[in-house]
């Protein structure tokens, strides 16, 4: 056995300060290309956001018999500015993609959980995955008592089903 010792590996340094965030991008042959700002329409323009918070979304699996997650977002419950219907909207933070959409007219009453006093189980015709609603069963936890307190006391005040 040799007494050599292992080469030592160096990180290779980065010198940031020839990175301008602002600067045009050049495409190789030259003619440069700079990205324009695409307005998208999300569907929420034409609402009001009256209450939300952050949240983590479950439906029930009945096939399987366990809580799978829908994703973690901002839980909303938005107004029509013009029919007054109120649906609860949550979006995956980051891609933005619905995992929860449910017109609170749809929607039974709420349940506390089991073990969590962060959480709230309902179910009702869910619009998220496909154009025709599938009845889900979801739980929604809130990351304080105090939201998920705020949630129930909204549910009911914007005609949310009561117990």
């Amino acid at each position: 056995m040799s007494d050599a010792k292992p080469e030592e590996t160096k990180e290779p340094t980065v010198d940031h300060s020839e990175l301008m965030p602002n600067e045009e991008l050049d495409a190789t042959d030259g003619t440069g290309s700079k990205l324009e700002l695409v307005k998208t329409a999300t569907g929420e323009e034409q609402e009001e956001c009256i209450w939300k918070a952050r949240a983590k979304a479950y439906r029930f699996d009945e096939g399987e018999n366990e809580w799978k997650e829908r994703g973690v977002g901002e839980m909303k419950f938005l107004k029509d500015k013009e029919s007054g219907r109120v649906r609860m909207l949550m979006r995956r933070e980051m891609i933005h993609k619905i995992c929860v959409c449910i017109n609170l007219k749809e929607c039974a009453p709420l349940k506390e959980h089991a073990e969590n006093n962060k959480a709230w189980v309902f179910s009702g015709m869910d619009y998220s995955e496909e154009e025709d609603a599938t009845r889900e069963t979801i739980c929604i936890k809130f990351t304080t008592p105090e939201n998920a307190k705020a949630f129930k006391e909204n549910f009911i005040a914007l005609g949310g089903p009561e117990n």
